[in-house]
């Protein structure tokens, strides 16, 4: 759990509030089209680095397997 937070609160927190401050932006002039193309763009990103953390973490999880089996 706390491996999670730490890498939320990196890279994908600053890219959350980054999304949020662009949207409420975006709102805040009035542009809802623009402020949903940005959520969506930046929602896209978000879940990109979730995928990616999660498929390192399991490519490493069968390397370190691997290597106590050898072992």
């Amino acid at each position: 759990m706390r491996e999670k937070i730490l890498c939320l609160c990196t890279c994908t927190g600053i890219e959350i509030m980054t999304a949020i401050g662009v949207t409420g932006y975006l709102l805040y002039l009035e542009e809802p089209i623009l402020a949903l193309i940005s959520t969506v763009v930046f929602a896209k990103l978000i879940v990109f680095h979730f995928i990616m953390d999660y498929y390192d973490k399991s490519i490493k999880k069968k390397s370190q397997d691997l290597s106590l089996k050898n072992t």
